[in-house]
């Protein structure tokens, strides 16, 4: 089983929360990463015989043999007996058979490439949503701040004004009844008669 094999296998629902391979040796135990892919090559140098996804208590989810039929990638075509005397007609299956392998490799190659271009995308979107919560974040506690400074201020001019909210309403009324009487007393002098 090549890599891509291998890490089309890691990533099928639900995805596994550790590895265990087992060949010649003694078995061993992988964590994934951020990336399948590098789980996958590490896995196919180990060419281990069978690979197991565990979950987080360590029970085994599935498991899969490198022996398997499905574990290789697909066998060439059968050529019918009536055909096996025809020269071109087995030069003909030939290159049908290495176009097949070709298609294959390169159907392979791509999906891999495919999926860690979106794994990465995934990353940097995760990024920019993590540094845009930060923001916000800051952005409210430099508000909270602003707000509390704000009313730590109003409470200093209150107790600077005599300690009450009492003698700065009394203040208010007097300066209000000061300018209305001085307003009157401009008013009560009679408009001067002829050119306006």
């Amino acid at each position: 089983m090549n890599a891509g094999r291998i890490r089309g296998w890691l990533l099928q629902l639900p995805k596994p929360h550790a590895v265990r391979v087992s060949g010649d040796g003694e078995p061993q135990t992988l964590k994934p990463g951020r990336s399948y892919a590098k789980l996958a090559d590490t896995i196919a140098a180990l060419a281990p015989d069978l690979i197991e996804a565990l979950d987080k208590d360590g029970a085994v989810i599935r498991a899969t043999r490198l022996e398997a039929e499905d574990a290789h990638r697909s066998d060439a075509a059968t050529v019918p007996e009536g055909l096996k005397a025809d020269p071109q007609a087995l030069m003909l299956t030939h290159f049908a058979n290495l176009v097949h392998r070709a298609y294959e490799h390169s159907t392979e190659i791509a999906f891999t490439k495919m999926v860690e271009l979106v794994d990465k995308m995934n990353d940097r979107s995760e990024g920019i949503e993590q540094r845009l919560e930060r923001a916000e974040s800051r952005n409210r506690a430099l508000l909270q701040d602003q707000v509390d400074a704000e009313f730590e201020r109003a409470q200093d001019v209150a107790n600077a004004t005599g300690g009450g909210e009492g003698e700065l309403g009394q203040q208010l009324v007097g300066s209000f009844l000061s300018g209305a009487l001085n307003g009157k007393a401009v008013g009560a002098q009679p408009a001067p008669k002829g050119k306006g």
